[in-house]
């Protein structure tokens, strides 16, 4: 049985090839934007989101998929996408006007280093960059139906509304019933699009793909708990667990082909400590 370290490393350098092909070269003008671009995308990420596309899409399969299938490169490319939009939420989250934030990953954040425009016009392009990789990537149907969801997932009632309110709310006192709201949009949204759509490119009937959106959904949740433990607030702890659980028991419906994605949900819960 692989190892899952050995099997993230190799779905990250998948990827990362992948986002290296999908983003304009540094050296093309506009050669700054195009470096913030990449400065974003290529800041030392985890590549959960487009991971679980990839193991989403695969889960969703009843035969063991090839490399070349297309299904497969389906996958990658919407996942991509999911990533993409990531990306840009960071460097604009990071800037002055929201959180103010000097590094990411131990490195300057990319206004420290391209200036506040350069990352405001970056993280346009990139949010940009996103939709042209499902229209130009994806066959028409497929396209159209992973547009309407990644658009809605990073829109206001997804991501850009959950941040919205975790800044409406910052430096108040926020109740339990607010916090799940901010993160079940800021954070698992963009999970929840990531799992959907690798059992939509897969092909998966209705049943599946809803039991993908929760698995998504609820391992995001688990995911924002996680940050927040490591981030000191201990009593999200239960939460995280509960939420992977849950995550683990809605891929009842998939048997053995979900093996993959529950060994990520665990191998994330460890990570607290």
């Amino acid at each position: 049985m692989i190892n899952i370290e050995t099997h993230l490393k190799r779905s990250r350098a998948l990827i990362d090839k992948a986002l290296d092909r999908y983003l304009p070269p540094a050296e093309v003008e506009p050669k700054r934007i195009h470096g913030a671009m990449r400065y974003g995308v290529f800041s030392g990420g985890k590549r959960i989101r487009p991971i679980i596309a990839l193991e989403a899409c695969r889960a969703s399969c009843h035969a063991t998929l090839p490399a070349g299938d297309i299904r497969l490169k389906n996958a990658l490319a919407a996942g991509c996408a999911v990533e993409i939009v990531h990306a840009y939420s960071l460097m604009h989250d990071d800037l002055p006007s929201m959180d103010n934030d000097d590094f990411r990953r131990g490195k300057p954040t990319a206004h420290k280093v391209f200036g506040e425009a350069g990352a405001i016009l970056a993280g346009d392009a990139l949010l940009t960059l996103a939709f042209n990789i499902l229209a130009s990537r994806l066959e028409a149907e497929k396209a159209a139906i992973a547009v309407k969801e990644l658009s809605e997932a990073s829109g206001t009632y997804g991501m850009a509304g959950g941040q919205a309110l975790d800044i409406f709310f910052k430096g108040k006192v926020i109740g339990v019933t607010a916090r799940k709201k901010i993160n079940r949009m800021k954070t698992a949204r963009l999970f929840r699009a990531s799992a959907k759509l690798g059992a939509m490119m897969a092909g998966a009937p209705d049943g599946r793909i809803r039991a993908m959106a929760e698995f998504g959904e609820t391992l995001g949740i688990a995911f924002q708990s996680i940050d927040d433990i490591m981030d000191g607030e201990g009593a999200s702890s239960a939460i995280a667990e509960r939420a992977t659980l849950k995550a683990v028991n809605s891929l009842r419906t998939f048997g053995k082909k979900a093996d993959m994605l529950k060994a990520i949900a665990y191998h994330m819960l460890k990570r607290r400590n």
